[in-house]
């Protein structure tokens, strides 16, 4: 069975490190198939990825049947590699409060439309990525948990944190905010996503539903 109809059937933590480098290549040289290519590679840095990894992209490009296109794409999944450790390494911004939310979306207090932000996370309320959703005329904006929930369950989060400004300067919710908020929060329950907080940026302080008892407790 050749890697990519293994990779489908049992996902590609169950291939080796050649079937992997393999799919990379897509294609072998006259006379050797991308499986054996892949085997001549990792037998030329003694099976090992660091090795291969640190390789120059000329290096690896000179090898029988690799080529300028082939070593690119090796070196291209490295990098991302690389990229994806060093996110992951990153300390999480956890969002546990009404005061760290403010902070963290401090600089919406100078827009000048009501902006909606959807800040996405895990079961540790730390922040896996975050989107402003909707931009809307200088005293409106329209929001929908369509829009917004959409969002969570691409992302995979456990919860989230609705966020906007007010242009005016004063956090005070309105009706619309209210209404908003409550769509949100049942959307939430029925979806298994939860509405962690609802604040509102004014131009030196915030509102926070949760706080002020619009959110029960989950």
């Amino acid at each position: 069975m050749r890697p990519r109809e293994r990779m489908k059937l049992a996902g590609p933590e169950s291939l080796s490190n050649v079937e992997l480098l393999a799919i990379i290549l897509r294609t072998g040289r006259k006379g050797r198939s991308v499986s054996e290519l892949a085997q001549e590679i990792m037998d030329r840095f003694d099976g090992s990825l660091r090795s291969l990894c640190n390789a120059s992209l000329e290096e690896i490009a000179a090898l029988d049947g690799v080529g300028l296109a082939k070593a690119a794409s090796i070196k291209a999944a490295f990098e991302l590699g690389k990229r994806l450790y060093a996110e992951l390494s990153k300390p999480r911004t956890v969002l546990n409060s009404p005061s760290a939310i403010f902070e963290f979306c401090h600089e919406m207090r100078f827009y000048e439309k009501e902006i909606a932000r959807v800040l996405l996370l895990d079961s540790k309320l730390s922040l896996i990525t975050y989107s402003d959703v909707t931009i809307g005329t200088n005293n409106q904006t329209l929001l929908h948990p369509r829009d917004v929930f959409r969002l969570a369950v691409r992302a995979n989060a456990n919860a989230l944190i609705l966020v906007h400004n007010h242009p005016s300067g004063d956090p005070s919710p309105s009706k619309d905010d209210e209404r908003v908020t409550l769509s949100m929060a049942e959307a939430g329950k029925i979806l298994g996503v939860r509405l962690v907080d609802h604040i509102i940026v004014g131009k030196d302080n915030y509102y926070s539903f949760r706080a002020a008892g619009k959110i029960g407790e989950d």
